[in-house]
């Protein structure tokens, strides 16, 4: 399962309602979803655009609009709230900038917007190695440090923005599906297994730690656990 499923599956609950993907880089994601309203933000995308004419052309029967806002998740969300308090968000997937900092802005500022039973998924959220784990500014500045033995794959500290979440924020209910390199799930509602870390214990938190701790850090739930999770939330 990946996170093309996950918010699939999500969006298929919510009666495939308003979706919002922060990162669209190549439409990987954006395009084959199904959703009543699309939205992508990336400041510098690099679609296929006959794919995505494709795509818009079979999704005639239920799609009312979609659009690609070509700037940064920071800017759209300053330039856009009208447009997100009209429609709201009932699905958005969070894959832009891979750093603990940037991925927590995009989720608090999403959860301005989410409708009550929204869900908010963060792709990223369990690097195999303390290599994927570095953080940076960008890919582009991890692919200059020319590491050895590097294979190409990096999901920076996005893990750190999960267990803040988790730590934090008493009125959201934020646990990890371990596939697809890690899809955190957030959505509002209580967890039983509210994290004890300060914000500075996360800030400082190194590779090893969150290793040893990993399972009950992120909460890592299976991949199938999505819907049961969806299915408990229409009771």
């Amino acid at each position: 399962m990946d996170r093309i499923q996950i918010a699939q599956a999500a969006l298929n609950a919510a009666g495939r309602g308003n979706y919002l993907e922060i990162g669209v880089r190549k439409g990987e994601s954006f395009i084959p979803l199904r959703a009543a309203r699309k939205w992508g933000v990336d400041p510098d995308p690099h679609l296929n655009w006959k794919r995505l004419a494709k795509s818009r052309l079979i999704s005639l029967l239920y799609l009312k609009h979609q659009e690609i806002f070509k700037e940064t998740s920071d800017e759209f969300f300053k330039k856009h709230d009208r447009l997100l308090r009209k429609h709201g968000i009932d699905v958005s997937l969070i894959d832009g900038l891979h750093s603990y900092e940037q991925a927590l802005r995009d989720v608090l500022n999403c959860l301005d917007y989410l409708k009550p039973n929204g869900v908010i998924l963060m792709h990223d959220c369990n690097p195999a190695n303390e290599i994927m784990a570095l953080p940076a500014a960008g890919y582009a500045e991890i692919a200059a440090r020319n590491i050895p033995n590097w294979a190409g794959l990096w999901c920076g500290d996005v893990y750190k923005a999960v267990i803040h979440l988790r730590a934090m924020r008493d009125d959201l209910n934020v646990f990890v599906l371990d596939c697809d390199y890690g899809v955190g799930v957030v959505s509002r509602g209580h967890s039983a297994e509210k994290l004890s870390h300060s914000e500075r214990d996360i800030q400082e938190m190194d590779y090893g730690f969150f290793e040893k701790n990993r399972k009950k850090l992120l909460g890592l739930r299976p991949p199938d656990y999505i819907y049961e999770f969806l299915q408990s939330r229409d009771h």
